[in-house]
């Protein structure tokens, strides 16, 4: 697989690190992400200055959002990191709970919404889980980064570019076309 620009270069390394660390162990400020990674010339400070700015380079990138003094791993972070990986590791429980809090947000502040179309929210969760986007069915996560290589290997999809909520509508609907195509298949 062509290598994702973030993961090149002359900061390939501190970029790695970072969306690693986050991964394997969940939300992190700097401080605590510069105190994982083994000091180099320059010392601690110099090292948080260059991760610091790294982070933030990420988080424009739509890899990772800050809330407070904390990093999170965003969508487009999450299947980097599996696409990356030779054998795919499942993420640090925490981030589930992380993704179940951001939920009940989007779930609270969409009620209106929601009531107005007449559409229960229990639509809205079970939609998900069945595309795989809860943190339940890790198959499911390797599957839309499997997704997500096969674009990106065929020229459909430049990574370091896309939008993080144009990643995740262009995946879920190239799920949907080849959950359906496999249903006609089965079928026939």
């Amino acid at each position: 697989m062509r290598t994702l620009k973030v993961f090149s270069g002359k900061q390939k390394d501190y970029n790695l690190q970072a969306l690693t660390l986050l991964y394997d162990n969940g939300p992190l400020t700097a401080w605590e992400l510069t105190a994982k990674i083994p000091s180099a010339r320059g010392g601690r400070h110099s090292l948080h200055a260059t991760l610091n700015k790294r982070l933030r380079q990420l988080a424009k990138k739509g890899y990772l959002r800050k809330e407070g003094t904390k990093w999170y791993l965003g969508f487009k972070g999450i299947i980097a990191i599996l696409l990356i990986q030779k054998s795919p590791k499942v993420w640090n429980p925490i981030w589930k709970e992380v993704f179940d809090k951001r939920a009940k947000i989007i779930e609270r502040e969409s009620a209106p919404f929601l009531k107005k179309y007449g559409i229960p929210k229990e639509e809205i969760h079970s939609g998900l889980k069945g595309i795989g986007l809860t943190l339940d069915d890790f198959d499911a996560w390797v599957g839309l980064s499997k997704t997500a290589k096969s674009l990106i290997e065929n020229g459909m999809m430049d990574f370091d570019v896309i939008k993080e909520s144009t990643l995740l509508g262009l995946l879920i609907m190239e799920s949907m076309t080849l959950y359906e195509l496999s249903d006609a298949w089965e079928s026939d």
